[in-house]
């Protein structure tokens, strides 16, 4: 069986079908469609994409259809999922527009919002926290870079251009951004009116890479952002000489640090017991990397180095020191149980062919969403 969700949800005022409200509340099964209700179908056979309803999208890998809620829960809502994971919902955040892109003829037009990799008032909150203090947007500038000769080059790679930062909402847009050739543009944030060489003041070079295509533009994006104070808490947080030997740099940042998070392709949700993969087939050296964990309290406020665990926890999430230009990816620690790991019970697989890396006096975060191949994390 597919992930179902709460039908009921696509009456919400901002969906996939426009921004006009809804006043038709459509029973289970089914999904309000121009006025009227219409069945949705999802096949458990190999029956082709052309039965995907609005709503659903064709997995070629799996041969069925699946529920995104990504395309369901348009600009302006957020998704929430129920205790079980079992259904969710399109919740208004009440968030004025972005600014509208121009139509693109080539280059591209990127707009969306700034966001914390941690909250630094709520540890509980991993990139979930939208920044609104004008006092810190006024510090902050994002400049778009292509990301793979920012991975070898660093800061002194030439900028595919900057983005203008609105200072009561933090919504920003950058126009005129040529793709470059191997399809990839990142967004950078970093202290604004930064000099070449200088060490970050409040806010170090912290990107996102997004897959791009000429004329396509992106909206509804993301940065993301990490105070210095929060780097050097990732600093204390690990072992006394683990950063010597990880990378000998001079810490975290000097030394260049790939943040990859590990989730599940359909629901999104981060995936314990994953190890990290890159290259052709190499596990990472647990000596250079380290594991984002919660505290008791569930705050994201705990590195734990590979040496002493080697895969993800219920953060999914892992930091590579010293990170290298190349394609990452994950797998399921076969050392663990099915009671012990959702990568193990789920039966996990991750591309191979995702690129990524960091370079030295950046922090490069990326997503790898895996399959699972039994179908059990979709239920």
């Amino acid at each position: 069986m597919v992930r179902r969700i709460s039908l009921i949800s696509f009456i919400f005022s901002i969906g996939i079908f426009g921004s006009s409200c809804h006043t038709i509340e459509c029973g289970e099964g089914t999904v309000e469609l121009n006025g009227e209700c219409v069945p949705v179908n999802f096949p458990e056979q190999t029956l082709g994409p052309h039965l995907c309803m609005p709503g659903s999208h064709w997995s070629a890998d799996l041969s069925k259809c699946f529920v995104d809620p990504s395309a369901v829960c348009g600009r302006g809502t957020e998704v929430q999922w129920n205790e079980d994971e079992t259904e969710f919902t399109c919740v208004s955040t009440g968030e004025p527009e972005l600014p509208e892109c121009p139509e693109s003829t080539g280059p591209i037009c990127i707009n969306g919002r700034l966001r914390y990799l941690i909250d630094p008032a709520d540890p509980t909150k991993f990139l979930t926290t939208e920044i609104r203090d004008a006092s810190l947007l006024a510090q902050l500038e994002i400049v778009f870079y292509d990301p793979l000769e920012y991975a070898s080059v660093g800061s002194a790679a030439d900028p595919l251009g900057f983005a203008t930062i609105d200072p009561e909402t933090g919504a920003f847009i950058g126009t005129n951004i040529s793709v470059p050739s191997q399809g990839y543009v990142g967004l950078v944030v970093r202290d604004k009116d930064w000099v070449a060489g200088a060490d970050p003041v409040m806010f170090p070079f912290t990107g996102y890479a997004y897959k791009a295509s000429p004329n396509v533009n992106i909206e509804n994006s993301f940065g993301v952002v990490l105070t210095k104070d929060q780097l050097q808490e990732f600093e204390d947080a690990l072992p006394e000489g683990y950063m010597a030997t990880a990378c000998a740099l001079g810490g975290i940042y000097a030394c260049g640090t790939w943040i990859g998070v590990f989730r599940e392709k359909v629901s999104l949700q981060p995936v314990s017991g994953v190890r990290p993969f890159f290259g052709t087939n190499a596990a990472i050296p647990v000596e250079r990397i380290a594991f984002l964990d919660k505290d008791g309290s569930g705050r994201h406020t705990v590195l734990t180095p590979g040496t002493e665990r080697r895969y993800t926890s219920e953060t999914g999430t892992v930091l590579f020191f010293g990170a290298e230009l190349t394609n990452y990816f994950g797998m399921c620690d076969q050392m663990l149980t099915a009671a012990e790991s959702r990568c193990v019970a789920w039966e996990m697989e991750y591309g191979k062919s995702l690129q990524g890396g960091s370079a030295q006096k950046a922090m490069f975060v990326q997503y790898l969403d895996g399959i699972s191949l039994n179908d059990r994390g979709n239920k």
